[in-house]
């Protein structure tokens, strides 16, 4: 069994790419992030390979400091790769602390890590991976949906260190907050949903891949929720995009019952249950 770091994210995409469709949705993550590493949006990533005789086994990429993404091709041989992959990723020093995967091969790959490194794992959160490919008949809250501009940047910044609190992630830094919030307003992916002329609500698309694009950073300001703002812009956004595309994908916390019933409430339906799990080292 072979492990394989790549260096050009062209070849890489074309040994993985056509594995990876086979599932477009359920990968879209992986998907997403290679396009967006190919696009320049990275300045760092490792991508990964385990295979056999030709036979492809495992695909990894991470761009830190987020989550190593760890897909497994062949269930069947799942307990070979685990440990195949580990001892390489710790030798080559491939630097992550978290992992996002199917939930029955995070949950293995980190009790096998444990018992390599003899440091601790944590979950994190337990996700669900959704799927929409037509917007339910809803009842629409009050307002209406609009892009963001320039205008909104502060506002956004706002919004979106709430929502890194509020799902329990670690604060970034202000710099990359800043960045990341001119990037998805030049790119016309953010969303606001307004009551009155006031912003109540956000959302925004990211990584589309052939056929599907993911809708994420969904928000609500604490003293408006309640009210159906968030299921509501997603119910827009998620028209609009539909408009383009097959299908969209979102991950929920599947702790939070609140979000799970309002996306399904819009014509999510689960696909895929994932672990995002912290890994001592």
């Amino acid at each position: 069994m072979e492990f394989k770091v790549w260096d050009d994210p062209g070849a890489f995409s074309e040994r993985v790419l056509p594995e990876l469709m086979k599932r477009e949705a359920e990968h879209s993550l992986m998907i997403g992030i290679l396009g967006n590493i190919q696009r320049g949006v990275y300045s760092a990533y490792h991508q990964l390979t385990v295979e056999d005789d030709g036979q492809l086994l495992a695909i990894m990429q991470v761009t830190p400091p987020h989550p190593l993404n760890y897909v497994i091709v062949d269930a069947s041989r799942a307990q070979d790769v685990h440990e195949t992959a580990i001892p390489a990723l710790l030798e080559r020093d491939i630097p992550f602390t978290e992992i996002v995967s199917e939930r029955v091969h995070a949950e293995t790959f980190a009790t096998l890590w444990r018992e390599y490194t003899g440091q601790n794992v944590s979950p994190f959160m337990a996700q669900g991976l959704y799927r929409l490919d037509r917007v339910n008949d809803i009842e629409m809250a009050d307002g209406s949906m609009r892009h963001a501009t320039t205008r909104d940047q502060g506002l956004l910044e706002g919004w979106f260190r709430a929502f890194e609190r509020d799902s329990g992630l670690d604060p970034s830094e202000a710099e990359k907050v800043v960045r990341t919030v001119t990037m998805m307003i030049e790119n016309d992916d953010a969303v606001i949903w307004e009551v009155d002329g006031m912003p109540v609500s956000c959302a925004k698309r990211s990584r589309p891949t052939e056929n599907g694009v993911t809708v994420s950073f969904v928000y609500t300001v604490p003293e408006q929720r309640g009210n159906g703002y968030g299921r509501s812009i997603v119910a827009a956004l998620s028209r609009e995009l539909l408009k383009t595309k097959r299908f969209c994908t979102l991950y929920t916390d599947l702790t939070n019952p609140t979000s799970n019933k309002i996306y399904q409430e819009v014509g999510y339906e689960p696909i895929m249950e994932s672990s995002w799990i912290r890994l001592a080292r």
